[in-house]
């Protein structure tokens, strides 16, 4: 089985360079997926989730302009 990190809402905002309220406007509209609920009070972002979500919207910034 592949290990799996998961992330802290303080981390995905260190990640992104943002405020971690930003990291919970971001999830709620849809620009990074969705974090998991592993229990009533913890709740993570797959780390491999948003690397693609990212590679994602690079992709799509570099066909921009062009």
């Amino acid at each position: 089985m592949a290990e799996v990190t998961l992330l802290s809402v303080r981390q995905v905002a260190d990640l992104l360079g943002v405020h971690p309220r930003s990291v919970w406007r971001l999830a709620q509209t849809g620009d990074i997926p969705a974090p998991i609920r592993l229990s009533e009070r913890v709740i993570r972002w797959r780390l491999t989730d948003l690397r693609d979500r990212l590679e994602e919207m690079a992709a799509g910034a570099k066909g921009v302009g062009r």
